[in-house]
């Protein structure tokens, strides 16, 4: 009886964690999940093996949770962060930037790692904080990427699978979100979700203007 309790407990966790609109939120109420899995697990006998993978599962997570605790303490926030929340998404989405943090992961990526393939189902969206990207479609180059710039954000905005292919040209820095955390936490909170549309709208036309600008140096 309690162990069944445990189990329908553990689901309702899980549930409650898709829902989530902030990775910490949900990070927490995975790891609850996982501890009423484990116990229910443990409490009907079931295989070591089940028993390690749920444990697995909670630790993972717990130690994530602590490595956003740790951050968070500190106080410490990249120049990269400070830049897209303070110059792009302007003191709206700064307030937020707690949050928003959540919903990103910094990553380096070398020359020639494609982030993102034309036709793709769901492509990320991405932060440019460095470095280069080529933009292709039908394999012909049609602009070049950089610092300040939002990638897959056309599909974000359409819900329409990716309209090119990227790929790195030049060692880059890079946010990647959760773009359908992202989604949520932009309906609940109206002014985040105004800030991100400015900022990929202001994106747009920069790279609608770079690629007319191409256009007329190749016909010259």
């Amino acid at each position: 009886m309690i162990g069944n309790s445990l189990a329908y407990g553990a689901a309702l966790l899980l549930v409650g964690a898709v829902a989530m609109t902030t990775v910490r939120r949900m990070r927490l109420l995975a790891a609850g999940a996982g501890l009423l899995a484990l116990a229910h697990l443990w409490i009907n006998q079931a295989p070591v093996g089940a028993i390690g993978l749920a444990l697995v599962f909670v630790l993972v997570n717990l130690a994530q949770l602590l490595a956003m605790w740790r951050r968070s303490r500190s106080g410490a926030m990249l120049a990269e962060e400070r830049a897209l929340f303070d110059h792009l998404l302007g003191a709206a989405a700064a307030r937020h930037e707690g949050r928003l943090r959540d919903l990103m992961q910094w990553r380096e990526v070398p020359a020639g790692e494609v982030l993102m393939r034309e036709g793709d189902a769901n492509p990320p969206l991405v932060y440019v904080a460095s470095g280069q990207v080529s933009v292709e479609a039908s394999g012909v180059e049609v602009g070049v990427c950089g610092e300040g710039d939002f990638l897959g954000e056309m599909s974000l905005v359409s819900g329409h699978t990716a309209s090119a292919t990227v790929v790195v040209v030049e060692a880059a820095r890079i946010a990647r979100f959760d773009r359908d955390a992202l989604a949520q936490y932009a309906r609940a909170v109206p002014e985040v979700g105004t800030a991100f549309t400015n900022a990929m709208n202001r994106g747009l036309a920069a790279k609608v203007e770079r690629m007319n600008e191409a256009a007329t140096r190749s016909r010259q």
